[in-house]
């Protein structure tokens, strides 16, 4: 009994002090040889911090995840060389320390098989993919992000309660984001034009996007009184962002799902004083004249150009997709089905060149995976956007969800956005949990009846 408690006690101390004092010497160390041998203060820095996580990660497995959550906003601001960009490899990081000391134990059960169909489907189009350069380069991307939402599902499933500081961590982080696009929107030189983003080179779709769960994350703790204030900052901090992207399609999915989703699950003064809020709040912005001028004519443009030509689009992919209705042209490989002659195919008119992306998750999963492809896909997707998960953070993970998703109906994010496949892995594990929870519920009503039953003489 001694001996046991002696030997628990012994391990507490190891792991909360000496592990922690060890990673910090070693990282330390590392940045003195590294400064010593290169002269480099940025790799000093960065190869101690790695080292430092990777040690760390050993006590506390789901800290490679809040980092992810953390830098995945911010995914494009450096560039490690090969490495690719800094979300990329903090994406490495994650799987490296998580994954490795875990073969064998990660509950890949958690993972709906409609998933792997998908994937499988997607690997298997390089048989009959247009370009299999083209294919590959795609596919190693796709892999890579379903990778995470395996590893973050696996780490949900595990430990519940990290889901919050996950949710939190990425708002924060993105709503630091929000305000520096605000502040490059407001600083621009031309008034009322220019679309914003945050990062140098960094794609407004991408800024506003990488927004949106946020957005319903401060919405969501801002009406469930589970952090009020930082709830309302994040939410007016993103929703600003959002609204300076001059992205139609994030527009979009911020009406619908505010109106299918959010109001519907609020009580009938939370529901008014929702609407009153949100009218206020874009009444107010609107007398910005910079902000007024800038919105009217992204909504000018909408209309005069068929949302800059996606409509066009759409029609050569119609093309594309009866040229291969069951198989499609190898996944990734729309843009190189998008000819010449298919445009001139579809009558529009217009020489809109060639090469180009869907901009539409269903009609580009169909024109380069057939209908086998979207099946996959719907039933993958299908359940988790339809029904929430477990737990409080359920509904607003859902959300989340949802509004990528419809924002996928105008953007190509699916096959290459960090956050959509955050949310989908948060997803994937609090609806397994939800199935789970049900399970035993249902075996407790079961055992509770049986003896009843057997004493009332019913089989």
């Amino acid at each position: 009994m001694i001996r046991s408690a002696l030997a628990h006690w012994v391990t507490v101390a190891i792991e909360s002090v000496v592990v922690p004092r060890a990673a910090a010497g070693a990282s330390v160390t590392l940045c003195i040889v590294l400064a010593a041998r290169f002269d480099a203060l940025l790799l000093m820095v960065g190869a101690g911090a790695v080292v430092l996580l990777l040690v760390l990660s050993l006590r506390w497995p789901a800290l490679p995840l809040l980092v992810v959550a953390a830098i995945i906003p911010f995914d494009e601001i450096v560039r490690l060389g090969e490495l690719g960009t800094v979300g990329r490899t903090a994406v490495i990081l994650f799987a490296l320390s998580y994954a490795i000391p875990r073969l064998g134990r990660l509950r890949l059960g958690t993972i709906p098989l409609s998933g792997f169909a998908y994937i499988g489907w997607a690997l298997l189009s390089t048989v009959w993919a247009i370009s299999l350069e083209t294919a590959w380069t795609a596919l190693s991307t796709l892999v890579q992000l379903f990778a995470l939402a395996v590893l973050v599902a696996d780490v949900v499933v595990h430990q519940p309660g990290v889901v919050p500081p996950v949710l939190w961590v990425y708002s924060v982080s993105a709503a630091m984001l929000a305000l520096i696009g605000v502040e490059e929107f407001f600083s621009a030189t031309v008034e009322g034009a220019q679309r914003a983003a945050a990062l140098a080179d960094q794609n407004p779709a991408q800024f506003g996007t990488v927004l949106l769960p946020a957005f319903f994350f401060g919405v969501d703790r801002v009406f469930h009184r589970r952090g009020f204030l930082p709830g309302a900052a994040v939410a007016l901090a993103t929703g600003a962002g959002i609204v300076v992207s001059g992205t139609r399609g994030v527009w979009i999915s911020v009406v619908l799902v505010t109106a299918l989703f959010v109001l519907p699950r609020l009580r009938p003064r939370q529901m008014a004083f929702a609407v009153a809020s949100l009218v206020v709040t874009f009444v107010a912005a609107l007398q910005l004249p910079s902000v007024r001028e800038f919105v009217s004519l992204r909504a000018e443009t909408a209309l005069s150009s068929g949302g800059a030509g996606r409509t066009d689009i759409w029609a050569v992919g119609g093309q594309i997709i009866a040229s291969s209705p069951v198989v499609g042209s190898g996944f990734g490989n729309f843009p190189e089905a998008f000819t010449s002659y298919a445009v001139e195919m579809a009558g529009i008119g217009l020489n809109i060149g060639a090469g180009r992306g869907p901009h539409n998750i269903v009609i580009g999963t169909l024109g380069e995976l057939g209908i086998f492809g979207l099946l996959a896909l719907v039933l993958f997707l299908g359940p988790m956007l339809l029904r929430p998960g477990w737990g409080p953070e359920g509904q607003v993970v859902q959300a989340s969800l949802v509004s990528l998703m419809c924002s996928a109906l105008f953007l190509d994010i699916l096959s290459n956005r960090k956050q959509v496949w955050l949310m989908i892995g948060l997803a994937i594990a609090l609806s397994y949990l939800r199935q789970q929870r049900a399970s035993k519920e249902r075996s407790f009503r079961t055992a509770v009846r049986s003896p009843v039953s057997t004493r009332l003489g019913r089989p």
